[in-house]
C-alpha cells in the first residue's frame, strides 16, 4: 500500500533538495478540545479551544473563541482570545478581542484599541540596555569613603 518513495515523511524529498530547515506545522488543539494539563514544546502551538494548565512553546497563538487558564511562557505570543493567568514573552500581542486576567512581562508589547488588560505589565530589559556597572574609585591606596584612623 505504501511504497518507500512516499513512505519515509518527506525524508528523501528533503535529501533531494538540500533543506534540512523545514518547520513543521503548529500544533493546534480545536475548538472542540478541552485539554486539563500542561503544555510544552519548542513547536509553535495554536489554541483555539481551551486549556486548563499552563503553556510553553516556541510561537503561541490563543484563536478568537480559545481560552487558556495558567501561566503562558513563549517567545512569541498572539492573543485573540481569553486569558486568565501570567504572560511572559518577547513579543506579545493583544489584538481588539483579547482578554488578559493576569501580569504580563515582556519585550515588546502591542496592545490594540479594545483589548481588556486586568493585571500590570512589566518591560524586560534587554541584555545590551542594563544598568551600567559602576566601579569604586580608589585614591592614595584608601577607600574614598568611611577612612578610619589619624589625619
Amino acid at each position: 500500500m505504501f511504497s518507500k518513495l512516499h513512505g519515509d515523511g518527506g525524508a528523501r524529498s528533503a535529501e533531494r533538495t538540500g533543506r534540512r530547515d523545514v518547520t513543521p506545522p503548529p500544533s493546534i488543539i480545536g475548538p472542540d478540545m478541552r485539554i486539563s494539563g500542561d503544555i510544552r514544546t519548542q513547536g509553535d502551538v495554536q489554541v483555539d479551544g481551551t486549556v486548563d494548565g499552563d503553556v510553553e512553546s516556541g510561537n503561541l497563538t490563543i484563536g478568537k473563541g480559545a481560552e487558556v487558564n495558567g501561566e503562558i511562557v513563549a517567545d512569541r505570543v498572539l492573543v485573540l482570545g481569553r486569558v486568565t493567568g501570567r504572560i511572559q514573552g518577547r513579543e506579545v500581542t493583544l489584538t481588539d478581542t483579547a482578554e488578559v486576567h493576569g501580569d504580563i512581562t515582556h519585550g515588546s508589547l502591542e496592545i490594540s484599541r479594545g483589548a481588556t488588560v486586568e493585571g500590570m505589565v512589566k518591560r524586560i530589559a534587554k541584555q545590551d540596555e542594563a544598568a551600567p556597572k559602576v566601579s569604586l574609585v580608589v585614591s592614595d591606596g584608601e577607600p574614598a569613603a568611611g577612612k578610619t584612623g589619624s589625619p
